[in-house]
């Protein structure tokens, strides 16, 4: 599966866990993904970066558990961007926790997913390979740009 044939921009991961970081990227290059993954590990580098940057981003997968700024504060402080809002970048968030709580707050965050961290290679795979294909063919603003 390559889904840069339909969407080469950049795919965007915010975890500080490096471990995680790595299975993920072990997952996008067993499906064959050859777009081009950016990883921060401070939400604070990433929204310093979505703020001035003019490239296109396919979707963003962000922890909620980080130190200094989390998964939710960073999407709130997005939000609150209208600039950075209308580039209407897709925000997953990921978790180790589905708790209802958690779930019902990244949504009321307007988050266009919640996915709970699988915690093997062929879990993300499968988890990837979903979400890239969806997103690959579902159409909003900034792809008609």
């Amino acid at each position: 599966m390559t889904p840069t044939t339909s969407n080469p921009n950049t795919i965007i991961i915010i975890d500080d866990d490096i471990d995680d970081v790595e299975l993920f990227q072990e997952g996008f290059k067993q499906l064959g993904v050859e777009n081009e993954i950016m990883v921060f590990t401070d939400g604070n580098k990433f929204y310093d970066y979505i703020s001035t940057t003019s490239n296109k981003s396919f979707f963003i997968f962000c922890d909620i558990n980080m130190n200094g700024l989390n998964g939710f504060e960073l999407k709130k402080k997005i939000f609150d961007n209208e600039e950075i809002r209308l580039k209407c970048i897709p925000f997953l968030m990921l978790s180790t926790s589905g708790a209802p709580k958690s779930v019902l707050e990244a949504y009321s965050l307007n988050v266009q997913g919640y996915f709970i961290k699988p915690n093997s290679v062929s879990g993300i795979k499968d988890m990837f390979e979903i979400v890239v294909k969806y997103w690959s063919i579902s159409q909003r603003p900034a792809s008609q740009q």
